[in-house]
Order: C-alpha cells, then structure tokens, then sequence
C-alpha cells in the first residue's frame, strides 16, 4: 500500500517545496494572463493549468504514491519535522489561492455568459447532442459513445470563444 512507503524528511521536503515553488509561479503566471484578457485566457491560456498538473504528478511520483490521500498520509507520518510541516502548511495556502482565483475567474465569466446568452445550466444531456471530439477535432455525438460495452469517459470543457 502507498501509506506504508517510507519517504526520508528530505525528499518529502524537496518534494513540497518544488510543487509548491511551482505552483506559486504558475498561479503568478496565470493570474497576469487572466488580468490582461480573461476572453482569451480561458480558450488559449489555462494549459497553464497543465503544468500545475504535471508538477503534481512528479510530486506524487517522487513519494511513489498516486492518489492526494496517499500523499497526505505520507506527509502526516513527517508532519513533527518543523520543514515538513512548513511546506506542507505553505501547499495549502496555494491550493486556497488556486482555489480562490479559479472561482473568481468562474465568476467572471459566468456574468459575461449570462449577459450574453441569457440561457440556463442544463439538467441533462440529450444523446443526439453534439461535441467535438478532443483527438480528432471532428463533430460527435453521445449516442455514438453509449451503449458499446465501453467505459465512457466524458471530459466536458467550457469554450468561451
């Protein structure tokens, strides 16, 4: 089980501090992107949010865990050593932040959707709804999804273009 990997201070301190260093910088980075055009920072620019996600996933590799639960119970085993704890205090700050400017910049936009469409959220999804699929760039439908004996996996992403 990932709980039960031993992870030395330094490495857990290393770790953190990479991530959080990284992320602090892609928050900066984003937060400038988003104040000189939010139209144009959610279609062209939130891949910054990929890099976010990519520091992440080094983190985890580097404690040999996969899961944020996992991560936690690896850093709470080290949590009595003041440098873990610091950085450890400092990761959620910035998830705050994260957390913060995301939904200013979900509410930013929710405005400037409804002003401009005036539509409402829907409920449900019919099966003949069109998408574009995300590989290939050509239009689909759900119904062209359902019903194969397949796991489904829909990733649904909000284009303000």
């Amino acid at each position: 089980m990932a709980e039960d990997v031993a992870v030395s201070e330094e490495i857990l301190t290393d770790g953190l501090t990479l991530l959080v260093n990284m992320g602090k910088v892609l928050l900066q980075n984003a937060k400038e992107e988003a104040a000189d055009s939010l139209e144009n920072f959610v279609p062209h620019k939130i891949t910054t949010l990929f890099g976010l996600i990519t520091a992440g996933a080094r983190f985890y590799s580097s404690i040999e865990v996969k899961k944020k639960c996992e991560a936690e119970a690896v850093w709470q085993k080290s949590y009595h050593h003041a440098a873990v704890r610091e950085q450890v205090q400092e990761l959620q700050q910035l998830e705050k932040e994260w957390d913060s400017f995301l939904e200013s910049v979900d509410k930013d936009l929710q405005t400037t959707d409804v002003q401009l469409s005036g539509g409402k959220t829907a409920d449900s999804l019919s099966p003949e709804t069109l998408f574009t699929d995300g590989r290939s760039g050509r239009s689909v439908t759900l119904s062209q999804y359902l019903g194969q004996g397949q796991n489904l996996l829909l990733v649904l992403l909000r284009h303000f273009g």
